[in-house]
């Protein structure tokens, strides 16, 4: 089956540490290798940020996919990307974004708030919960949803580090439950609940939850020390 393979080029939302315009970004190459698509985009030489690919199949849904992220710049003046997947579609489309340009300062940059997430990349905070619109997609909440944004949070001070991120009440990589009710506290949003583990002992002798409300949920007998 002939698969006809249509590519339209869009440079979008450049604006670099070297002061870079789009007109200094661009697809330099646009070649079929077989089924697939070799593209190489081209910058200047002084550009050091990094850079996201994103495509797409059908304009009309606007729905992207990152296609290659945060790829390198430094020390060269193109990248060279295989698109190995191109040659099942009928058409292809192309997007390119500069990964160290975030406007609004929430985590996420400019490109992936347009193209991905649908977020205000001029607003860090787009469902105004109060929560920035990157540390909502880390949590696993909907930044677009002002419902969404609490979770819960665990604290154990037997199995519990203060460095693991209080997503879990099981040890698993960097989720875990932190060891103080302190450090569990600084790491929750207004109305998120802090789950405490039934008879453990913290040592808190500076507690102080003053300044957002939180749900404080111990399982069980807690037992608190200065």
């Amino acid at each position: 089956m002939l698969v006809r393979c249509v590519i339209l080029i869009v440079v979008l939302l450049f604006f670099s540490l070297a002061k870079a315009d789009a007109s200094e970004i661009l697809f330099s190459t646009i070649q079929k290798e077989g089924r697939d698509i070799r593209l190489q985009v081209q910058y200047p030489g002084g550009f050091t940020n990094r850079l996201d690919l994103f495509a797409c199949t059908n304009l009309t849904s606007g729905y992207w996919i990152m296609v290659l992220q945060e790829a390198s710049t430094a020390g060269t003046n193109a990248l060279s990307w295989l698109d190995s997947g191109a040659g099942q579609f009928q058409a292809r489309f192309y997007c390119v974004g500069d990964a160290g340009v975030d406007a609004d300062s929430d985590g996420l940059p400019d490109a992936r708030e347009t193209l991905i997430y649908r977020t205000n990349p001029g607003l860090s905070d787009t469902d105004f919960d109060g929560i920035p619109d990157g540390t909502e997609i880390v949590r696993g909440t909907d930044p677009l949803s002002s419902d969404s944004g609490v979770m819960k949070l665990y604290a154990d001070s037997d199995i519990g580090n203060d460095a693991y991120d209080g997503w879990a009440g099981a040890v698993g990589a960097w989720h875990g439950p932190k060891r103080s009710i302190r450090a569990t506290y600084i790491a929750s949003y207004r109305g998120d609940t802090l789950q405490l583990q039934g008879g453990a002992i913290f040592v808190e002798p500076m507690l102080s939850l003053g300044g957002k409300s939180v749900v404080l949920c111990p399982q069980g007998e807690v037992t608190l020390r200065p």
